[in-house]
């Protein structure tokens, strides 16, 4: 009977407390992969864990923040500690972020770019060592925003656009290595219930129910990111949408800006958020 690729595979998972992060660690599990949990809320971790465990699976984990580089390398040193190896780190991590450039505060800028760019950055090299002993592979889950930047998700769009540079890089100077690199662009999932969005004043709320796209479930889009693990394969996208705006913007970046030039007031307005007092120019200060 022939093995699965990932039985007994060590695979950590950061933000893994909820979402896409959490249902890959409940696939990955199924199929014999020993997941690593993290989240910067103790509870969620635990909720996790325990789901996991409960169901047959074998999972640790640990609470934290991976734009902490010291962080990273505790739970390297964790994992190390419980199973002895790392094959596979998927750099799922990252805050979501609404608002115009003349809205948001400045602050915000680096805490943004803290989690969802120096967070990926900072696993990978914590772990980078344990991957070229393994032969293992860094997966990095960017965006469709990352693809061509989006009217007010500029700190959103940059950073998840980074992650595929990124991703770029590190593929071309570990491969002697014989390290995988690779970088997963999902298209429009379900969200989470208790998925967050970080408004421009830095206030967080619930990210409501998407209306306006068809949406992908979980298991699909998740499905796509473990064949792509499976696979080696260095790009890979969830939905049709992202191969065709991936192929529209390398075929033509300019008819691409004119797309999103022509949609900018429907892309802008296109959540619920479009009510929040945060959002109306008129309250906005002069």
């Amino acid at each position: 009977m022939k093995t699965d690729h990932f039985h007994n595979k060590v695979v950590i998972i950061t933000g893994s407390g909820q979402g896409i992060g959490k249902r890959t660690a409940e696939m990955l599990a199924k199929r014999g992969a020993k997941v690593v949990i993290n989240s910067r809320h103790q509870e969620k971790v635990t909720s996790v864990v325990e789901t996991i465990n409960n169901g047959g699976g074998n999972a640790i984990g640990l609470s934290g923040d991976v734009s902490s580089y010291h962080f990273c390398c505790e739970l390297r040193d964790f994992t190390l500690s419980h199973f002895g190896r790392i094959d596979y780190l998927i750099n799922n991590a990252a805050l979501a972020s609404k608002g115009g450039i003349l809205d948001t505060e400045p602050h915000l800028f680096t805490e943004v770019y803290k989690v969802n760019v120096f967070g990926g950055l900072n696993a990978a090299k914590a772990v980078v060592e344990e991957l070229i002993k393994t032969k293992g592979g860094i997966l990095f889950i960017s965006s469709l925003a990352g693809v061509i930047g989006l009217p007010s998700y500029f700190l959103y769009s940059s950073t998840k656009s980074a992650v595929a540079t990124i991703a770029e890089s590190l593929s071309n100077e570990l491969y002697d290595e014989g390290v995988f690199v690779g970088v997963h662009i999902p298209g429009f999932t379900e969200n989470d219930p208790d998925k967050n969005i970080m408004l421009p004043n830095g206030e967080t709320v619930v990210l409501p129910k998407r209306t306006n796209v068809k949406v992908l479930s979980r298991d699909t889009t998740v499905k796509r990111i473990i064949l792509q693990l499976e696979k080696r394969k260095f790009r890979s996208y969830s939905s049709f949408s992202g191969y065709f705006l991936e192929y529209l913007y390398r075929l033509s970046p300019p008819l691409s800006l004119l797309f999103i030039r022509m949609n900018r007031q429907r892309i802008m307005i296109s959540d619920t958020f479009a009510a929040h007092p945060i959002y109306q120019r008129k309250n906005r200060k002069k």
